[in-house]
């Protein structure tokens, strides 16, 4: 399969205390204004702290996965700044699992800029926001709090990582957004019903292909194609949402 380098240069990582908040290291980003080396996306508050923590690890362990051999994958989250809104993306590393945490403005106070980047989730930072508690709004920077003290002696960077990507992990990201657009909804569930059927899946890896259907008030699996059903090739891929079932209001497919 054909791969490329990419590499993930940071000025620094990304830290989280009670203090500071949550700073988000960023890597080189392509703006509206052309090519950006240290990109500043966000600096504000983020609503429901412990919620938003626990989707952003949900992103993070897709990209550290990989399904389809079991070794982890060296990936990093990708951010974009769409003026209204933070996105945070990631593919695992087979390409099999996309996962997208859109932060909505009622979820963010403060401005948001314009551009896509990759974004520094490390093992300490894990850890930090696994113990984030719910309540107060949490103080979220993404990309450095001030460029303007930079030297050029400052200029090389602290974190760099390099990871071959396939070429369909690079593609999949204009891809997935065109397949996305053509979704229809099969069920809605309510937060208990959706719960119950996700930690209801089987654990490892399966050979033939499930399907869901919804079933009164409720989703079940069968292993055949019945109407309305939604195929689902590998249930163990959805573990990652088991970080955010807690917070879950309903369950669509």
């Amino acid at each position: 399969m054909p791969t490329q380098t990419q590499i993930y240069a940071y000025q620094g990582a990304s830290t989280f205390s009670t203090d500071t908040g949550l700073l988000l290291s960023t890597s080189g980003a392509v703006t509206p204004a052309g090519w950006v080396g240290e990109p500043r996306f966000f600096d504000g508050f983020l609503q429901h702290s412990q919620a938003a923590a626990a989707a952003l690890l949900a992103v993070a362990d897709v990209a550290a996965a990989d399904y389809y051999r079991p070794r982890p994958g060296l990936l990093d989250p990708v951010v974009t700044g769409h003026g209204d809104r933070l996105r945070f993306e990631s593919f695992s590393a087979c390409g099999g699992v996309y996962a997208r945490l859109d932060v909505l403005p009622a979820g963010l106070d403060g401005e948001t800029g314009y551009g896509t980047t990759n974004v520094d989730v490390n093992l300490s930072l894990r850890d930090a926001l696994s113990r984030i508690r719910t309540g107060e709004p949490l103080h979220l920077r993404v990309g450095p709090k001030d460029l303007a003290v930079r030297t050029l002696d400052s200029a090389a960077p602290i974190v760099e990582r390099k990871v071959a990507l396939p070429d369909r992990w690079v593609r999949g990201f204009g891809e997935v957004q065109v397949i996305s657009a053509g979704f229809d909804e099969r069920a809605r569930v309510p937060a208990a019903a959706g719960v119950r059927f996700l930690r209801s899946l089987p654990r490892g890896r399966s050979g033939a292909p499930l399907w869901v259907v919804a079933s009164g008030g409720s989703l079940r699996l069968t292993s055949w194609p019945v109407p309305g059903a939604v195929c689902l090739p590998g249930p163990e891929r959805l573990g990652a949402l088991g970080r955010v079932l807690r917070f879950a209001t309903a369950l669509t497919l």
